[in-house]
């Protein structure tokens, strides 16, 4: 009898799969394709190769994760990164007989699809014909047809029959979206899918399933809690709550007041997704009853859920139609928020709240619990800002000042992000046809005139966005300087647009004439 536990069991399972679907020399190029809620344990079988185990297949995988901005830059960011991880293990591979040096290692390259695939090859044969699959996971995409065209260009890159199955590509997928099937279409018979059977809801029914019983009934309640979880993804709302209902009875007969209110949570998620507002509001309640009870027990989970429990109700109140009742839900979860403490959410409480009230034709009131989104505002950190929803809550103030500026503000964005990508998918074309072996002159050309032309289309965008600032009112100028002051020195609004050299204002090469604007000091003070 195994003693696998169910994860291991799909480690093993996913190991002889790949035995079975990749054993190939035709293969250049794999996708392996997992259900959306399990990329973490597609995450977990690619460690595992990294290690000699049972679960390791016989091949090197390589792990890259460069973002994609242009084919010729993408190329050569990939070779860098196979030299650094090759120069990385060299002490290792040394040990295991592997000293001699890599003649790619100190060669310039080609930033081409075909020049990383000839490095990958000739790193494959220097490591003894040790076969490579290359994951390529790019931290971003800035155009899918450039990325489509630089892949296309690598599987179509000329392969000897003795290096054949030497190198292979490996796209991730998962099994909702199928992003990657127009390519296996494309290059069916050197491309196969994996369906990797990686079910993480499956696993931790299985784990809750097996686990040792006891009088606490912990391990029931996890299974439950697990086939709660499978319904809510199915959109089974009834069996959510019967399953729930289970769950609860488990929860109260031990105690757990915390685990009470999660479940309520989960039963009424599942409600408000089948649009079932009455139902979702009644157990949003519920919840915060039981949060409630958790943090008078003493639970420091407690107040964070009670704060959930409001935000909840509020987006059901918003998803009825109902805004004043969602404006009035969000306020309270804003205030519960202040009293965790939490800053954040403290923000977003009165931000919705804001949203809300606008949205139910009372100005007044929205404009007021914006301000009290920039009190909660005024206690973060200055890094914590941007990356909250602060920008958001500025934005929504200066659409309250004037909306028909901030319509013309985003058009200038909008037209600049239009322009940037045109002119990033020429560059790109104009790097494919320079052909397997561009000219470094030539790539570097190219380059100069990409940056110049993000330079000169940045500075527009700026001069543009500054005119319609100056032209405002005091209000909405003071919004404008805070945002400055908090978010950005160059920020106007949503959305924001950064410097596309990830520059600096003082590196710039022509700042522009910024606007006079109020001090916001003494609006924060009165906020």
């Amino acid at each position: 009898m195994s003693t696998r536990n169910p994860v291991e069991k799909r480690m093993a399972q996913l190991h002889d799969l790949w035995w079975e679907r990749t054993d190939d020399p035709a293969l250049r190029a794999i996708v392996l394709r997992a259900p959306p809620d399990s990329q973490r344990m597609l995450e977990a079988f690619f460690t595992l190769q990294m290690v000699d185990s049972e679960y390791s297949t016989p091949d090197l995988f390589l792990r890259l994760d460069t973002a994609f901005e242009t084919g010729f830059r993408y190329s050569r960011e990939l070779r860098q990164q196979l030299i650094d991880t090759y120069r990385h293990n060299r002490p290792q591979l040394v040990k295991q007989g592997v000293s001699a040096s890599w003649d790619e290692e100190g060669q310039p390259g080609w930033d081409s699809a075909a020049g990383f695939v000839q490095a990958g090859c000739s790193l494959a044969r220097h490591l003894r014909c040790q076969r490579m699959s290359v994951v390529l996971q790019p931290a971003s995409v800035s155009d899918a047809d450039c990325f489509e065209r630089w892949f296309d260009a690598a599987m179509q890159t000329p392969m000897p029959p003795q290096e054949a199955g030497l190198l292979r590509l490996v796209l991730v997928d998962d099994s909702d979206s199928r992003a990657w099937q127009p390519l296996v279409e494309r290059h069916a018979g050197a491309m196969r899918v994996v369906d990797a059977p990686l079910d993480i809801l499956e696993a931790a029914r299985e784990i809750a399933a097996q686990s040792g019983g006891g009088s606490s009934g912990a391990a029931l309640f996890r299974q439950l809690y697990a086939d709660m979880l499978s319904l809510l993804r199915l959109g089974d709302a009834a069996g959510v709550q019967a399953a729930g209902e289970r769950a609860l009875r488990l929860a109260t007969r031990n105690g757990w007041a915390d685990q009470r209110a999660v479940l309520d949570m989960m039963v009424g998620g599942a409600w408000l997704q089948a649009r079932d507002f009455g139902a979702s509001i009644t157990r949003y309640r519920r919840a915060r009853d039981s949060a409630a009870e958790a943090a008078q027990a003493g639970n420091p989970m407690g107040a964070t859920l009670f704060m959930q429990g409001w935000m909840a109700e509020g987006g059901a109140w918003a998803a009825a139609g109902d805004m004043k009742q969602a404006a009035y839900a969000f306020e309270e979860a804003a205030e519960a928020a202040r009293r965790v403490p939490h800053a954040m959410f403290a923000v977003e409480g009165h931000r919705a709240a804001a949203q809300a009230w606008r949205s139910a034709g009372e100005r007044d009131r929205a404009w007021a619990s914006a301000l009290a989104g920039v009190r909660e505002a005024r206690t973060m950190a200055d890094a914590d800002r941007p990356r909250s929803t602060v920008p958001q809550l500025l934005h929504d103030m200066l659409v309250m000042q004037d909306p028909r500026r901030c319509e013309r503000i985003a058009h200038c964005a909008t037209r600049y992000e239009r322009d940037a990508r045109a002119a990033l998918a020429e560059a790109d074309l104009a790097g494919h046809r320079l052909g397997e072996r561009p000219p470094r002159p030539a790539i570097d050309a190219i380059e100069a005139r990409l940056a110049q032309h993000y330079e000169q289309a940045f500075q527009t965008l700026l001069r543009e966005r500054e005119k319609w600032v100056q032209g405002s009112e005091d209000v909405f100028r003071t919004v404008i300087a805070l945002g400055r002051q908090w978010l950005d020195p160059a920020w106007s609004g949503l959305p924001h647009v950064s410097h596309p050299l990830d520059q600096g204002v003082d590196e710039w090469r022509e700042p522009p004439a910024f606007a006079r604007l109020p001090d916001p000091q003494p609006f924060v003070e009165a906020a």
